[in-house]
Formats: C-alpha cells, structure tokens, sequence
C-alpha cells in the first residue's frame, strides 16, 4: 500500500548474478560443481563409534582398512536432499521438537525454549505498508542487506502504480521502509519458518521505464563505544 492508501498485488523475484570468472579445465573446458555423497550413515563418526564401541577400535579400524568408505555409494552424484532427523540409535526420528538455546555474550546457557516459527506475512489481507525515508547517503553505514529482490508489475494499473513510487524514490535519492501489519512495524516474512527482515524500497527510473528492488536486513550495523 503507498502514501495515497492505494494497494495491489505484485510478483517479485531474485535475479541472480552471472559470473565474470570462472574455471576451466588445461583444455579449456569449463568446470561446474557437482555434490557427490561423502559417506553414509555408517560411515560417519557417530556410526563408527555405534559400530566399533571406542575411539581406540576406530582409529585401529582406520589405519587397518576404510570403514568410512562405502564402495557402492560414497561418491554417487546427488541431485537433490531433504532433511532427516535421527535418534541416538541412528534411526529416523517422529515428533521431533526443536529447540533453541539462548546464550549470553560468555556462551553460557540463559535460556532454552520450544523454537518459535514465523509465520508468512507478506499474503497476508492486509497489504505491506510504507514507511519512512531515508537518505541513501545517509543509511550505507547503517545496516546489512542480506537479499533483495525485484517487484515487477502484473498489469497497466499495477505498472502505474509501481512507476509512481520508483519515481519519487529517484526523485528523493531515498530508500523508503516497508513493513507487515495494521502499521506497518513489523519485519518481513517470506515463508513459514523464514527469517525476520526489514525491508527498504529503493526505485530508479529511465524515461518511461522503472526499476523497484526490495532490498532486505536482518543485521544492523553499531558503533564500537
């Protein structure tokens, strides 16, 4: 929703970056990375230790053969994971409840807590709001931009809408707040799970051609006293 209480759903997306550099083969080939399966469950240390009792029979395992080596899979190419929760026993584990800790800056335990899942709210009925404006000059040295994304629009009215606040944005030489909730303070959050962000607008324009980036922290930069 802008200034004027207008509102309108958008599409955003990520635009990776192309690599400059890269590497090549001694024939000038180009290289890609590929995951490959290092071991499998009863080739790590936790399986060994199931399997042999001792560090002492590991390491006598170790020097004596390959135990971490599983000769029919380790190396197999992996194409896609998904994550597993174990037992003690090594088996796959229902009804996990995850924790978290809360530590003090000495690492000593505080607190410890079911862990709190965020929940999506960028779907939500009630639009994201604009908040204030910040210099560009002034806020480089303020916070971190960990992501951002660019907001395209669906239709004429959404164009206009979106080439309307890319425009004063360019005009302010500012990067404008946007945030969740009935007024607008609360972070950003993506998907169910997801991290908290703050969001900063920044819009450019080129004739009758505009460029939005929803720019996204989660870490704010503070002076050493």
């Amino acid at each position: 929703m802008d200034e004027k209480g207008r509102d309108a759903k958008l599409l955003f997306a990520g635009k990776p970056k192309t690599k400059n550099v890269f590497y090549v083969t001694a024939k000038g080939s180009k290289t890609e990375s590929t995951r490959v399966l290092k071991t499998t469950l009863a080739g790590c240390y936790d399986g060994m230790l199931a399997s042999y009792g001792s560090n002492e029979k590991i390491v006598e395992a170790l020097i004596s053969d390959n135990p971490e080596v599983d000769l029919k899979r380790t190396g197999m190419k992996i194409s896609g994971t998904s994550r597993l929760y174990i037992n003690n026993k090594l088996k796959p584990a229902f009804r996990v409840s995850i924790r978290e800790i809360i530590r003090n800056t000495q690492g000593e335990k505080m607190e410890e807590r079911r862990l709190q899942e965020n929940e999506s709210n960028i779907m939500d009925e009630i639009p994201l709001m604009m908040g204030q404006l910040f210099k560009k000059s002034d806020f480089y040295n303020k916070v971190v931009f960990e992501k951002k994304y660019q907001l395209f629009h669906v239709n004429g009215l959404t164009f206009e809408f979106l080439f309307d606040i890319a425009k004063k944005l360019n005009q302010e030489n500012s990067l404008m707040m946007v945030g969740a909730g009935k007024n607008g303070k609360e972070p950003l959050v993506f998907q169910d799970g997801g991290k908290k962000y703050r969001g900063f607008l920044e819009g450019r324009i080129k004739g009758d051609q505009y460029l939005l980036i929803l720019h996204l922290s989660n870490l704010e930069l503070k002076d050493i006293e």
